[in-house]
């Protein structure tokens, strides 16, 4: 059946979502009165709010900026750093809000915090990184800046991890976001993820399973 009430803005966090598993996105616009607040969820807020306080007394070295140096100042007057970024594209229909973007005179980057298991090790999971990716497309167009690149900084261990955002990569998730409104426009529900040990703590495995 073709939906009577397509979606006019996706978040970046359903862009998230779809690469984790593509029935949270139906399940969060077709089921919106099942959407159980966790316990992981609260505590994700309360330790990012934190890590915020934490990064706006560290320098800007471990980015890799052109033309920074620890303790110029100079440079760090034409580097803005900010936090909380609200984003949004009518282009697109998507909208986020990045913990951390960095405005140099070059480029526009944006840093993502994550904790839990998975952003521990070398690996970036798919769904971190896209998520990423349209921080950046984002950031390009608030900014008028390429975005050649983003940061998922871990909470877990402290590590900061690069990611080159690829004409590849952009095409592939342009091609994504349409998919998602093509689901959500037919009511059709997708495939679960093939990782079905992400189902044992998902807020809606008792409507997926059920």
């Amino acid at each position: 059946m073709q939906g009577t009430n397509p979606v006019a803005f996706l978040t970046a966090g359903d862009i998230k979502q779809f690469f984790y598993c593509p029935r949270i996105v139906y399940f969060r616009y077709l089921m919106p009165s099942f959407r159980p607040t966790t316990y992981k969820m609260e505590e994700g807020k309360l330790r990012q709010a934190e890590e915020v306080t934490l990064e706006k007394r560290r320098t800007l070295v471990r980015f890799n900026i052109k033309g920074y140096k620890k303790g110029s100042m100079s440079e760090e007057r034409v580097i803005e750093r900010l936090f909380s970024v609200k984003l949004f594209s009518l282009r697109l229909g998507i909208s986020g809000i990045v913990d951390m973007a960095i405005i140099a005179h070059d480029e526009v980057i944006p840093v993502d915090f994550k904790d839990g298991a998975f952003s521990v090790g070398e690996v970036i999971p798919l769904h971190h990184k896209y998520q990423l990716l349209i921080y950046g497309l984002l950031l390009e167009e608030r900014h008028r800046k390429k975005a050649k690149r983003g940061f998922i900084h871990s909470l877990e261990d402290g590590t900061t991890k690069e990611v080159y955002f690829t004409d590849g990569a952009r095409m592939y998730l342009t091609g994504k976001i349409r998919k998602i409104r093509e689901i959500l426009n037919s009511e059709v529900m997708p495939d679960e993820t093939p990782y079905r040990g992400r189902c044992k703590e998902c807020e809606f495995r008792p409507v997926c399973r059920g």
